[in-house]
């Protein structure tokens, strides 16, 4: 597993009050995108899948996992970015997602299982990839400062007009 492609427009660099004066233009960082290939775990054996991991400041309390299983259906799951951070060190999440690290012959796991009604399916992914998307993703909007990102003129402007 591995490979990785990582797009976002903030500089590394680009210090708290200038992503403040950014997001106070009304400009958004740009998305994080992580292309990876996954280990789907069989009865049998392990099966590459490629993955996309997402992260958008839109909707900063979560990530998102696209799988391509190379057909036209594509499959996502939406879940906590702070999930994904704490499973890189524990077992974490109750219910639909857990997650919890690994390490085999010395390369760093992150497993994931994901439940719908009675079916689940667990992955497995690099440790490396999974913290490069995460500090891409803390740096676009850091921890602790989702709220800022939240956008409440747009969700005012959705609500229906009951007058």
């Amino acid at each position: 597993m591995g490979g990785k492609v990582f797009g976002t427009d903030d500089e590394p660099e680009c210090a708290h009050e200038d992503r403040r004066r950014i997001q106070e233009r009304g400009a958004r960082p740009a998305p994080v995108t992580c292309r990876t290939v996954v280990a789907l775990l069989d009865e049998e054996s392990p099966v590459p899948v490629v993955t996309d991991l997402r992260y958008d400041a839109a909707d900063p309390y979560s990530v998102f996992l696209v799988f391509n299983v190379g057909t036209d259906a594509v499959i996502e799951w939406e879940f906590g970015r702070e999930l994904l951070a704490s499973g890189r060190w524990r077992l974490s999440g109750l219910g639909d997602v857990q997650i919890w690290p690994a390490e085999i012959r010395g390369h760093g796991l992150v497993y994931m299982s994901f439940r719908s009604g009675c079916e689940m399916f667990v992955i497995a992914a690099s440790a490396v990839v999974i913290e490069e998307f995460l500090t891409s993703a803390f740096e676009a909007v850091p921890l602790g400062e989702e709220r800022s990102f939240l956008g409440t003129e747009s969700f005012v402007g959705r609500l229906p007009d009951e007058t």
